[in-house]
């Protein structure tokens, strides 16, 4: 089995809650699963464009821009398993989080991570707890199709570097127990209900609308672009 996991930390290594955390999680997972691979991905310092809404990735694979995003989209259909973690900014995920997610709409609109498991992480450094950005990845990766397990945030880790036996290490073996069970048994941990729709589906239901949507507009889509879509309405 092979694991991404995607964070948006702008800090390095242990000055890094986020990264620690990330670790953490890697390193009990090993112990649970020494074969499965696991891979993590950066997103501060990568090349990714803000979504236009052009709307091409609704109806194709792939996107307008080619950048780093297409990568790390590239490696999460490719794994068994996904994790996305973020620190908690604001109540919820931060902007390089949230640049990358927007990039991601393809995986919503198309639910092309059924069948795979899935885990999200925050840390936040309020003593409270602070749950805002996890709850919106989990219930992200539900709208991808995807297995998600329970989300896990960790509160005030400026001092939770040691994942042993305090609440917060038993907590996190936890949640990656689940995670590995709904990578090995998707459809055990398929969310009760998610904000996901497949959008081709609803366009082939709703042609009219599928006009509307996808206009002659050269500002979006090529010529050869706008034949197919004039030939798929009617073929319909």
């Amino acid at each position: 089995m092979r694991i991404v996991a995607v964070h948006s930390s702008p800090r390095p290594n242990n000055l890094s809650h986020t990264r620690v955390l990330l670790s953490a999680v890697r390193d009990y997972l090993h112990r649970r699963r020494p074969d499965w691979e696991f891979e993590s991905i950066a997103l501060w310092g990568q090349r990714i464009s803000v979504c236009d809404g052009n709307g091409r990735c609704f109806r194709k694979d792939g996107c307008v821009f080619d950048d780093d995003a297409e990568r790390i989209i590239e490696q999460m259909l490719d794994a068994d398993g996904v994790i996305l973690a973020s620190p908690n900014y604001c109540a919820n995920v931060n902007s390089t989080m949230m640049t990358f997610v927007e990039r991601t709409t393809r995986l919503s609109h198309r639910r092309l991570l059924t069948g795979k498991g899935a885990l999200a992480l925050s840390t936040s450094a309020s003593p409270f707890d602070s749950t805002e950005a996890a709850d919106y990845l989990r219930r992200l990766l539900g709208s991808y199709g995807a297995s998600v397990v329970d989300a896990y945030n960790v509160g005030s880790p400026m001092i939770v570097f040691d994942y042993g036996e305090s609440e917060h290490g038993r907590t996190m073996r936890r949640r990656v127990d689940d995670f590995i069970d709904a990578v090995s048994d998707p459809p055990r941990h398929v969310p009760d209900e998610s904000f996901g729709i497949d959008v081709r589906q609803q366009l082939r239901n709703n042609p009219e609308f599928a006009r509307r949507l996808f206009r002659s507009d050269a500002v979006y889509f090529s010529a050869a672009e706008r034949r197919e879509a004039t030939a798929h309405d009617t073929d319909r």
